[in-house]
């Protein structure tokens, strides 16, 4: 398997553990994205490709950082500090 495939296989296994701690469904998720059960089933699954526009939703739905769905929680401050610093460079 590739690192690439790694990556989403990671993901989708993040969204589908946040989805089911936060107590939501797989018909809510579905209902907030408009779109089927079915299809949000295949999001999760692997069967579908995510695209960006339902990958940023997804996030805004778990109330939840994109960051965080793609490195997972504990590298999401690390950004956040990082852009920080830069921008106190840069006001400075």
């Amino acid at each position: 398997m590739s690192t690439t495939q790694q990556l989403v296989d990671e993901i989708r296994e993040r969204i589908k553990k946040i989805r089911i701690e936060k107590g939501y469904s797989q018909d809510y998720m579905a209902e907030m994205l408009n779109i089927s059960q079915n299809a949000y089933h295949k999001l999760e699954r692997g069967h579908t490709r995510i695209n960006l526009r339902k990958f940023i939703d997804i996030a805004k739905i778990l109330e939840i950082e994109t960051a965080e769905l793609i490195n997972g929680p504990e590298h999401v401050y690390m950004f956040s500090k990082y852009y920080q610093k830069s921008l106190l460079r840069k006001i400075e």
